[in-house]
């Protein structure tokens, strides 16, 4: 029998993910829940589900198992916590929360209510990245000395968040989770700078780019860069790329190119043919890859690809990038 699943959020990602959970051959969508009624209930519509305004309302709905949360970052916290409390499984959508304190309180709800919570990192399902992780791990590199990751999005990108979340985490929660899970060693102290100047001409309260150095557990040191600031006409809407130098050998991952060029009329274009593409009707990809592996997790009591500590890590850097910003200093790591 099918799983059943709702979908908290009925914006850009609650709708990819409404949409993967009612092709998905192991899942059923049952709900999807939104404040904004119009768009709650044309997304669930669309899919013959239910719609309910608000988390406390979809609970009361028996044939919910697990849910979905899709809701911009700096509202993870209150619904997340409320599901996991009620026992109730939930995927979470990266980050994990945009402050360290808010993951503590998802993770402490988790554990009260006995609930199982996959953090959404959509690179623990990428082959590129996950072929990385093993290479490494398999001595390919030997030792690490240096290792980099991050990613350059589009402007576009930034205006749309329009000030809703930090460039760190709405982009860079990828790279600090990458960049700990290849290399295999936590991030314990940065130092941060930022720039702003394109988004605030723009009208948008953000960043236009954070880079840090980066201290590792391991004894090893690397560095961390994102932003959007790449114009609207480049020939990729995100550079985005991780690179281990070790003792002997490196480790490479480039993903501004997935495989398929198209030039027109209307300009160049590199398609998404990994996060979720459409192949065939179907949404594809590492986000149907993630559906997929929570839904199998939960059935067969497996573990998650992505510990909660693991999650929790990757907001703890990037609330010490962000304080370093500030303070112009070097941070160091809380601990979980």
């Amino acid at each position: 029998m099918p799983l059943s699943l709702a979908v908290v959020g009925a914006g850009f990602m609650g709708s990819l993910h409404a949409r993967t959970v009612a092709e998905c051959d192991t899942a059923e969508l049952a709900a999807l829940v939104d404040l904004d009624e119009t768009a709650g209930r044309r997304a669930a519509e669309e899919y013959g589900a239910r719609w309910h305004r608000t988390v406390e309302d979809a609970l009361e709905d028996p044939s919910i198992d697990a849910y979905i949360v899709a809701l911009p970052d700096r509202l993870h916290v209150a619904a997340t916590s409320t599901l996991l409390a009620a026992g109730k499984p939930v995927l979470l959508e990266k980050p994990m929360a945009d402050t360290l304190d808010g993951a503590r309180a998802i993770a402490d709800a988790a554990r009260r209510g006995g609930a199982r919570l996959l953090v959404g990192q959509l690179l623990r399902f990428d082959p590129r990245y996950a072929q990385a992780a093993e290479a490494v791990r398999g001595g390919a590199a030997g030792d690490p000395v240096v290792a980099k990751a991050g990613r350059f999005a589009v402007r576009d990108i930034g205006t749309r968040t329009n000030g809703t979340s930090s460039v760190v985490f709405y982009l860079g929660i990828h790279d600090v989770d990458a960049l700990q899970w290849v290399t295999g060693s936590r991030i314990t102290r940065v130092y941060s700078r930022a720039v702003s100047r394109l988004m605030p001409s723009l009208g948008v309260d953000s960043e236009d780019a954070i880079l840090s150095v980066v201290d590792f557990a391991d004894g090893f040191v690397g560095q961390l860069f994102n932003g959007w600031v790449r114009p609207e006409n480049s020939a990729f809407q995100i550079d985005g790329r991780l690179e281990l130098i070790g003792t002997s050998g490196t480790v490479e991952v480039d993903v501004r190119d997935h495989g398929l060029q198209i030039g027109s009329s209307k300009g160049y274009a590199l398609p998404d043919g990994n996060h979720w593409p459409d192949v065939n009707g179907r949404i594809s990809g590492d986000l149907a890859a993630e559906v997929a592996h929570f839904v199998r997790a939960l059935r067969r009591d497996e573990d998650f690809v992505i510990s909660v500590d693991e999650a929790m890590s990757a907001v703890a850097v990037n609330d010490a990038i962000l304080r370093s910003v500030g303070s112009g200093q070097a941070e160091d790591v809380e601990g979980l």
